[in-house]
């Protein structure tokens, strides 16, 4: 009994706090949506289109976020990096280019399409589409919303809905980023068990969130 009280007293100090960094947690962010998708638009005049070149699309994107926030925060295409990666039943693949606690930066997509739940996060989220299409849709809604390259899909916090995705996407989640993760490691236990692809998706997540860690970035 003496634990719940102690417990029950904590509990406004833990939710001031929360509210406190919640309410300043924008402070760390460095990613700004809008430039990204000038960045990608960039990149998808050059070497995307109908018949879109991936490989030298997602190398002159990198460049230009490198060039744009600094190789300190964006890390370099590697094929090994690349890993799958299963969440709300939908399959892809994706390559992280930063993670931190606040902020995460991914190329997501897949040639063959796969369709799924978004989740719902504590985090906003800013998909713009690279190449293909992604059709979203709300419960409530029976016309979907489409998004073809250059368009940004803005998913707010707290938001969810169905999605299907044939292409790539460069993909920013700001916000609460920890409180996402369970959200892409569940499948590995209720559906795929692929515990290698979870272990790398795993280890590459806190190496980038520990480099940034270290340089200040939170």
């Amino acid at each position: 009994m003496g634990i719940v009280r102690i417990l029950l007293l904590l509990l406004p100090l833990v939710m001031s706090l929360y509210q406190l960094a919640d309410k300043n947690l924008h402070k760390g962010y460095i990613f700004d949506p809008v430039k990204l998708q000038e960045l990608s638009q960039q990149s998808i005049d050059k070497f995307g289109g109908s018949n879109a070149n991936h490989t030298l699309l997602f190398q002159d994107l990198v460049e230009r976020l490198q060039g744009e926030y600094g190789t300190q925060h964006i890390s370099g295409l590697k094929n090994e990096d690349w890993m799958f990666n299963n969440a709300g039943g939908a399959m892809g693949s994706m390559i992280i280019l930063h993670a931190s606690l606040t902020e995460y930066l991914i190329l997501f997509g897949t040639p063959l399409g796969t369709e799924g739940h978004t989740g719902i996060h504590m985090a906003d989220d800013y998909f713009t589409i690279l190449t293909g299409e992604q059709r979203s849709v709300l419960a409530h809604q029976t016309e979907p919303a489409i998004y073809t390259p250059g368009m940004q899909n803005h998913m707010r916090r707290g938001d969810g809905n169905q999605y299907i995705l044939k292409g790539y996407a460069l993909e920013l989640a700001q916000g609460w980023i920890p409180s996402m993760l369970p959200f892409g490691f569940l499948d590995t236990f209720t559906s795929t068990l692929d515990l290698p692809n979870l272990w790398k998706t795993v280890t590459l997540t806190a190496k980038h969130m520990f480099n940034q860690a270290k340089i200040g970035k939170f």
